[in-house]
């Protein structure tokens, strides 16, 4: 487990190194329980740690129940929700753990990145 939680946390910090339009990064369990997390230095953090905790299980709601269609659609690779200030981000990884994301909305360049960070959680699947 604190092997997983390393790595995590490397993914978490190369994503806000590569990617100065990420402004937070986070990485919860199937309770929501946040594991690793950091904020952009240079951005003021919009929602208190109480508010990012409660979107945070909603979105693992809305993942859990994304699942249950999971046998005739396929597994859920990525979710974005838009919003006026941000894009929130959420990529399940394969141990129940869950990476969370959050970049600014004006930002459009964000996109090709995010399908890269994608792509390298799903062709590493046992290094997360």
């Amino acid at each position: 487990m604190a092997q997983e939680i390393d790595l995590e946390g490397k993914l978490c910090s190369m994503m806000m190194e590569g990617n100065k339009n990420i402004r937070y990064v986070a990485i919860c369990d199937i309770d929501g329980k946040i594991l690793w997390n950091s904020h952009r230095n240079d951005v003021n953090n919009i929602l208190t740690l109480e508010e990012t905790k409660s979107s945070l299980k909603r979105a693992i709601k809305s993942w859990k129940e994304r699942d249950e269609l999971a046998s005739k659609i396929g597994k859920g690779r990525y979710a974005i929700v838009g919003y006026d200030k941000i894009k929130r981000i959420t990529i399940p990884l394969k141990n129940n753990h869950m990476l969370f994301l959050t970049v600014q909305a004006d930002k459009p360049e964000y996109m090709g990145d995010l399908l890269n960070i994608i792509k390298w959680v799903e062709e590493h699947p046992s290094q997360i």
